[in-house]
This record gives C-alpha cells, sequence and structure tokens, in this order.
C-alpha cells in the first residue's frame, strides 16, 4: 500500500481555525461563512495600523513651487515619508508621469468598492466539510498575502500622490460623498503591492471554482469582467500606481498558484472521510 500524498501548504489548515469548524453546521451552515470573514478581517487588520503609522509620520508640507508645478505632470507631489517613488519608472518621452497621466473616471468608484461583495464570497461554497474545507484554502491565502504586503508597507512607504487629481468639487453630491468617506478611512499609503487586486482576485478564484461546481458558467463570464473593471477602478480612482497593479497581480497570481491551486487539488483527490480537518476536532 503506498503512502498517502503529503498535503501541501495550501491544504495545512491552521488550528485558529478549531473553534469556527466547531460551529460550522450552526444556522444551518450560515454562520460559519461570516465567522470565517470576520476572523480573516481581524487578521488582516494590521493593514490600518501600517496605513495610519505611514501617514502621520513627520513630514515637511510641500512648497508652492511644486504645487505651481503640477499642471505640468513632470514634478512628483510627494514628500520625505516617501522611501521610493513607484511612478518614477513610468513616464512618456516628454517627462510626464504616466500615473498623471490617466484620467479620473467618477464611476469607477463602484468598481472599487465592490472589493468589500468579494469578501460575502464564502457563502458560494458548498454547505458540506468538502465545501467548508475549500474555504479554508481561501481564507488562508487571503491572509497570507497581506502579510506577505505588510513588510513592503513598512520598509518601502510611498505617498499616493493622486488624489489632487480629484476635482471633487466638479462631482456630483454621491459621488463627493463616496470620495471623501473612502479618502476619510484609507490614506493615501499601503501603495505595493495592491492589496485591493491581489485579495479580490484571490477571492474571485474560489468563488468561480464554486460557481462552476453548481454549473453557473453565465455567473463566472461576468464575474471575470467585473473584477477587471476593479483592477482598472485602483487607477482610475487614483487610489494606486501602475507599478501598484502589476506588483498586486503577480501577488495575488503567486499565492493562488503556489498555495490555493496545491491546495484545491489536493482535496480534488481526496475522499471526503479524508479531508485534512482532524486536528479542527
Amino acid at each position: 500500500m503506498s503512502d498517502p500524498a503529503p498535503i501541501p501548504f495550501g491544504a495545512r489548515f491552521w488550528r485558529l481555525w478549531k473553534p469556527l469548524w466547531k460551529h460550522r453546521k450552526a444556522v444551518n451552515g450560515l454562520l460559519y461563512p461570516f465567522l470565517l470573514m470576520f476572523t480573516v478581517l481581524v487578521l488582516i487588520s494590521p493593514y490600518m495600523v501600517f496605513n495610519r503609522m505611514a501617514a502621520w509620520a513627520d513630514h515637511t508640507p510641500l512648497s508652492a513651487e511644486t504645487v505651481a508645478q503640477r499642471d505640468t505632470l513632470k514634478v512628483s507631489q510627494q514628500d520625505e515619508r516617501t522611501a521610493w517613488d513607484p511612478k518614477s519608472l513610468f513616464k512618456d518621452d516628454e517627462g510626464r508621469y504616466l500615473d498623471y497621466k490617466i484620467p479620473v473616471v467618477d464611476w469607477s468608484i463602484w468598481f472599487y468598492l465592490s472589493l468589500f461583495a468579494y469578501y460575502l464570497g464564502f457563502y458560494a461554497a458548498r454547505k458540506n466539510d468538502r465545501g467548508r474545507a475549500e474555504s479554508l484554502v481561501m481564507a488562508q491565502g487571503w491572509v497570507i498575502s497581506s502579510w506577505i504586503a505588510f513588510p513592503f508597507f513598512f520598509f518601502f512607504p510611498a505617498d499616493i500622490d493622486l488624489r489632487w487629481q480629484l476635482n471633487l468639487e466638479q462631482m456630483t453630491p454621491l459621488y463627493q460623498f463616496l470620495f471623501k468617506a473612502f479618502h476619510a478611512l484609507d490614506k493615501p499609503f499601503n501603495a505595493w503591492p495592491c492589496l485591493h487586486i491581489a485579495q479580490s482576485f484571490i477571492i474571485a478564484t474560489g468563488v468561480a471554482r464554486w460557481w462552476m461546481q453548481r454549473k453557473w458558467t453565465w455567473a463566472v463570464w461576468l464575474l471575470w469582467p467585473a473584477w477587471a473593471g476593479l483592477w482598472v477602478s485602483v487607477l482610475t480612482t487614483k487610489q494606486h500606481f501602475i507599478w501598484d497593479t502589476i506588483m498586486g497581480t503577480l501577488l495575488g497570481v503567486g499565492v493562488w498558484f503556489f498555495v490555493m491551486r496545491p491546495g484545491f487539488r489536493h482535496l480534488d483527490a481526496t475522499p471526503d472521510e479524508s479531508l485534512p480537518v482532524s486536528q479542527l476536532g
């Protein structure tokens, strides 16, 4: 008899999920996805700490001369809080920053805010132990992506100096409210890798898997264009640099390929009675 295949990292479930697993069938299985989402959000909450640390660091206000040259799109509007300017990689032939040249599209904030709908993705998994185990694969990938990004936020802070391009006064009251509310919540730091892209991709791959299991091909065909809209929106809402989107995409794809994909494949090859959940009780 051959030895069982080793459990890949993506399917080695952390013991911290044990209290949640015990309640996996509560409220007809509806409580478990909520508890999983809540726990993940707690585990990734240091995001706000790094965001505020970078924003509140001592710095010298921009000079009037620097501000006066904004419209040339050639003068960076950053201060000493930035360790390295990501937009410096992308300029046109005249020396203008490509990040500054990207137009503002106010209505694209709906795509940007759609990230919060992705948080409900755990509810797409099947309400049996196999579906719940698959949810853990996605949850761990989500957490891992954040903790990979946190050291970059800390050691390479970058002021996302793009919000000055938003002409809020010319927007409708609704869009003014949405932009101002989000700016109050999320300071223009934690630039790269872009977790908005990485985490939404990680969740989308899990949701697409579960919808395909239900034969909801039409929903998957809608999901990926919607995700592409989210990807573009981080630029057109002036929330991130081009470099951030590239690194966020690489992070999301990397976590999926090296963590989630092997984890899902292991579960697919494992019968229900042998799922790697024994340590969860």
